[in-house]
């Protein structure tokens, strides 16, 4: 969670980063008026989501392959909990062409406690 309060800030901003781009995603995914949905995607995939991995990804590379300060936090477990699901609305692996983001999805998904229940957990639609 953070060894000191200024670790603790900068995992919440991840965080709050994460959310806002699963944000960008819902706004649209969820809009049932084709012409407003249309423009909401469009700017999802043109603006905002180079935008926020391209930022994310250089996040990682400048922490040593981790979101925050170069260890693992609850920051990164977000990060790959919810790629399932906006890689779902968008229809495709978001994170094909961010490396550092790719290889972090994957090592929290290889932590052995993660990877049991990700290979037990019930298959639900989303």
């Amino acid at each position: 969670a953070g060894d000191s309060i200024e670790e603790e800030l900068l995992i919440d901003t991840a965080v709050d980063t994460l959310a806002d781009y699963r944000h960008q995603l819902i706004t649209y995914f969820y809009d049932t008026h084709e012409e407003s949905r249309k423009r909401k995607k469009e700017q999802a995939f043109q603006i905002f989501l180079p935008f926020y991995l391209g930022r994310l990804e250089q996040q990682v590379k400048d922490n040593n392959g981790y979101l925050v300060n170069g260890k693992l936090t609850w920051a990164d477990i977000v990060l790959a909990g919810v790629q399932d699901y906006v890689n779902y609305m968008a229809g495709y692996d978001l994170l094909k062409d961010y490396p550092a983001l790719k290889a972090l999805e994957q090592k929290v998904l290889g932590i052995p406690s993660i990877k049991a229940w990700v290979a037990k957990r019930p298959d639900t639609e989303m």
